[in-house]
């Protein structure tokens, strides 16, 4: 079954918070996770699918079909919110089993499904156990399997790994993800964890001020950004105001920088984006954005570090494994993007 949202608008009462005009579709098979500072409205878009708020305006479809006035019980919807609310006083397996008691599923047949669905996620050692003697990582994986037990038509997913430690996150969203391609069903993933979103989605949203400002297939997200905005929010970046001189030259803070500006005309002011892994240490061999300067700070993240190179009129930041701390570094460049002014 497949998601849709068409001009689907919502503001909370006596807020200006919110959802604006938001067209979204979600293929099945498909995950499409968004992202967004918060308060953006990512969780409310996620509400307005479940059924757990009423658009002011716009349309939910689910297989095709007009679900807008449908309560969340019919729209036949797996969630896990962020908050995995498992009964205390039921085992992993009652709990899970629950959702096909509620549909009326009888007693041994819902044991069955629901021990299937536990040994799917790793947990049928755990089934008589209740959530106080489960694991966060472990909680996580029965909200899971009980989201998943009644067959969903969808999955929407509330940042349901922000509870959990770091290297915990790293291998429950590899468990999300194959759950969710086993399952081939549409999923809205909502996170605030980029990283995440990008590693594990077919398509990243990026939402700011109840708007989606792009969406796209991850690599193309970080690579071609449409807007400063999106450039400046998905992973690191150099931005710098710049003035279009001619087709081939920006005047920036930092100097003058050769780039493909023939898109724009000459005065206009744009932004011009380099991300940190294709500034190159050392002097340009053809002279060409060349940035002489001094290491101003200096970050060791394992693999690589990230430099904060001062120059004249402000800082390049550039990535490199090196141990040396280059006095210069140049911008090939096709390194550089030019985007329009925000």
């Amino acid at each position: 079954m497949s998601i849709a949202v068409e001009a689907l608008s919502y503001a909370w009462p006596g807020s200006a918070a919110g959802v604006r005009g938001i067209d979204l579709s979600i293929a099945q098979g498909e995950m499409v996770a968004v992202i967004g500072p918060s308060g953006c409205g990512k969780s409310t878009l996620l509400k307005l699918i479940g059924g757990f708020l009423a658009p002011d305006a716009g349309r939910v479809k689910l297989g095709g079909r007009d679900a807008t006035a449908l309560p969340p019980r019919r729209r036949d919807l797996g969630i896990v919110f962020q908050a995995y609310a498992l009964f205390p006083h039921m085992t992993a397996l009652q709990n899970v089993a629950w959702p096909l008691s509620l549909r009326g599923v009888a007693r041994a047949e819902r044991s069955r499904r629901a021990a299937a669905m536990l040994e799917r996620v790793g947990l049928s050692a755990h089934a008589g156990h209740r959530p106080a003697a489960l694991s966060g990582g472990q909680q996580q994986r029965v909200a899971l399997a009980r989201a998943m037990v009644f067959g969903p038509k969808a999955l929407l997913l509330d940042e349901p790994l922000s509870a959990l430690d770091a290297a915990l996150r790293v291998a429950m969203r590899d468990e999300i993800r194959r759950l969710q391609q086993d399952s081939g069903i549409a999923t809205l993933h909502i996170t605030h964890d980029q990283e995440e979103a990008l590693s594990i989605a077919d398509r990243v949203a990026v939402m700011r001020e109840g708007r989606i400002l792009q969406c796209a297939a991850p690599r193309d997200l970080y690579a071609r950004p449409a807007t400063r905005s999106v450039a400046g929010f998905v992973g690191h970046a150099n931005l710098w105001d710049a003035t279009v001189l001619d087709a081939r030259t920006l005047r920036t803070p930092i100097g003058l920088l050769a780039a493909d500006a023939a898109g724009f005309a000459p005065g206009s002011a744009v932004a011009a984006l380099v991300r940190p892994e294709r500034v190159r240490p050392g002097p340009a061999p053809d002279g060409v954005n060349h940035f002489a300067g001094r290491v101003a700070r200096d970050r060791f993240l394992g693999s690589f570090r990230r430099l904060d190179l001062a120059v004249a009129g402000g800082t390049v930041v550039l990535e490199t494994a090196s141990d040396t701390s280059p006095e210069a570094v140049h911008i090939p460049q096709e390194a550089v993007q030019v985007l329009p002014a925000d």
